[in-house]
């Protein structure tokens, strides 16, 4: 696959996940809801052309990182 075809790729699928996302994600700041979607793409873009590769332990980082700055926003607003 080259280049362009790999962006156009990851391009549709951050498309498609911001549409199904946006309405949950409401309350992330504007960088890290787009490091998400970017994150998430790269995911489903590896999954679209891998789709036997284990990536559930990087998956699993990105899940704890994100709990985690959740949980620092809450303590944020409730300070």
């Amino acid at each position: 696959m080259n280049n362009r075809s790999k962006a156009d790729s990851i391009a549709a699928a951050r498309r498609e996940i911001a549409r199904r996302v946006a309405r949950f994600c409401t309350s992330l700041p504007p960088e890290e809801y787009e490091r998400l979607l970017d994150r998430m793409a790269l995911i489903q873009w590896k999954y679209d052309i891998f789709p036997h590769a284990d990536d559930s332990l990087r998956l699993g980082e990105l899940v704890s990182g994100l709990a985690e700055s959740s949980t620092a926003q809450r303590q944020d607003t409730l300070s």
